[in-house]
């Protein structure tokens, strides 16, 4: 992904609208353009083939406007299923392990009986496997209903239309008629549904999130239900976790490490594997304490967060929380007031801890979020709304191992008590809003945009 980071994406408003966008061989293509652009400038591509070598097609924007045509999704026929008396087809079928496309591979038992144990623990009915057909095959074994949606047709042969369906959780394009899908996705009064979805991990955030909007506005249609949202489980790194809460942020990262049978690093076995475990974790929305994480595979119950994590989770007082995320165990640095890795060292010029000692402040700075905005792309000491708000931004720049705000060493402007005398801030669904105060302003600290509020 790390190619693409000066890419927008502009995405299907609803899952029917197949008419916006130019179809490919795979469904629905994406606009994309780059930052510095208007997205007339940009190009329509597949929207699971990244490598233009697998599919070619692109078309530009003002040519698909000029065409105006409408596209109709490509519905095929569900192939002949066989009587096969495997109960895991794969046990056998050699996984598709393309990291562009498919990077197919299969949760081992402990992650298998971890999602069946969680199911079974929020009384959850029904689950909509998202390109994890290794779990759905074992929750059809231990009695849970569950549907695959996957875009490895080789499943066609092994399950009937009211568990499978080929689907490109991309665009969210079901290549077969979706009706069995909807018919499982309608519910009684009582049942629960999960979905989990273990994307490529190239994929992009933003198209993931889109699909499972998508999923959820369909499932409060087909129910005649308000909006609510579906329990997700989200199988992804942990390295990746601030994508997933620019998308979606009201997911939360559990602790809980899972592993892969078929990937010599993302698993806790074998001679390639990585020191601190595998990085892959499960984000959800749901509250992190009803989960539960099993003692014998290394978790604890931490008394104070009064939720499961791992045991070198060590709590922090001042952070009031666990704050590692990579298996290691965090250390509180004073000077920036947060929890970091063990390995990490303090940079007064970006009055941050960074991985190594010499880097490129400049570039740094430009990735971080100015702890008192919000805003991406510099750190306090610059921020230009700090210093239309405070006389005293010019006489604390310097001061970089204090609080701007106060001037006080003991904490950051994070955490400083005197921040509500120049913002006001709210928190809703994980993301927080700030506003500044004396200024008409309104900062979004999870995406980074800045917009200026109607006056009253």
């Amino acid at each position: 992904m790390d190619e693409n980071i000066n890419e927008k994406l502009l995405l299907q408003v609803e899952e029917d609208d197949t008419d916006q966008h130019p179809c490919c061989p795979h469904g629905p293509t994406v606009l994309f353009y780059r930052q510095s652009q208007q997205p007339s400038d940009g190009f329509y591509a597949c929207s699971a083939y990244r490598n233009p070598k697998l599919c070619s097609f692109r078309m530009d924007y003002e040519k698909w406007k000029g065409i105006q045509q409408k596209r109709v999704p490509d519905i095929r026929a569900y192939p002949q299923q066989q009587n096969d008396a495997d109960p895991d087809p794969t046990s056998h079928l050699k996984a598709l392990s393309q990291d562009d496309v498919h990077a197919q591979y299969f949760f081992d038992q402990q992650a298998l009986k971890f999602f069946a144990d969680q199911c079974r623990l929020l009384k959850i009915d029904k689950v909509v496997c998202m390109g994890a057909p290794r779990l759905h095959f074992y929750l059809r074994i231990h009695k849970i209903q569950s549907f695959l949606l996957d875009f490895d047709e080789r499943f066609s042969k092994y399950l009937s239309p009211q568990e499978f369906c080929l689907y490109n959780m991309c665009n969210n394009h079901f290549f077969y008629q979706r009706e069995p899908f909807e018919r499982f996705l309608k519910c009684n009064k009582d049942e629960r549904v999960l979905i989990v979805t273990d994307p490529p991990f190239g994929c992009r955030t933003e198209l993931i999130a889109h699909t499972l909007r998508s999923l959820m506005r369909l499932h409060n249609r087909l129910n005649q239900l308000p909006a609510t949202p579906l329990s997700i489980f989200w199988v992804y790194p942990y390295y990746m976790a601030n994508y997933i809460r620019q998308d979606m942020p009201e997911l939360q990262m559990c602790d809980y490490k899972l592993n892969y049978t078929n990937h010599s690093r993302y698993t806790n076995v074998g001679n390639s594997k990585r020191s601190y475990g595998s990085p892959v974790r499960v984000f959800t929305n749901i509250p992190l304490e009803l989960l539960r994480l099993p003692p014998t595979e290394g978790y604890k119950y931490c008394d104070r967060c009064q939720r499961d994590t791992a045991i070198e989770n060590v709590h922090c007082d001042r952070c009031r929380n666990c704050c590692s995320q990579n298996g290691q165990t965090y250390r509180h640095c004073q000077l920036c007031d947060m929890c970091v890795k063990p390995n990490y060292v303090h940079c007064s010029n970006c009055r941050r801890c960074c991985q190594r000692v010499g880097h490129d402040c400049g570039l740094y700075q430009s990735m971080q979020h100015c702890w008192l905005c919000g805003q991406r792309g510099h750190i306090e000491s610059n921020c230009q709304i700090w210093s239309k708000l405070s006389r005293l931004s010019k006489r604390r720049q310097s001061q970089r191992d204090c609080c701007l705000i106060c001037g006080a060493q003991s904490h950051r402007e994070r955490n400083c008590s005197r921040r509500c005398s120049y913002f006001k801030e709210f928190e809703f669904m994980g993301q927080t809003l700030i506003k500044a105060r004396d200024r008409k302003f309104i900062l979004t600290r999870n995406k980074a945009k800045m917009r200026k509020l109607p006056k009253s």
